[in-house]
């Protein structure tokens, strides 16, 4: 059986580019939620690579 996870919940905001910032950082609140900033450059990254990646599985 595989270890019991924590429960709560991850909300995502973006957040603008910022030469010298992390990717992402992650604000703990009580009761497990956690909120996560994402740089908005990676975001589209990471959408751009998960849309070819569904075009090539369609286009088989």
């Amino acid at each position: 059986m595989s270890a019991s996870r924590k429960s709560g919940k991850v909300f995502y905001t973006l957040r603008p580019s910022r030469e010298g910032l992390p990717p992402f950082s992650d604000i703990k609140l009580p009761g497990g939620t956690i909120i996560r900033r994402v740089d908005e450059a990676i975001h589209r990254k990471a959408l751009s690579n998960a849309a070819r990646a569904l075009k090539e599985r369609l286009d088989r």
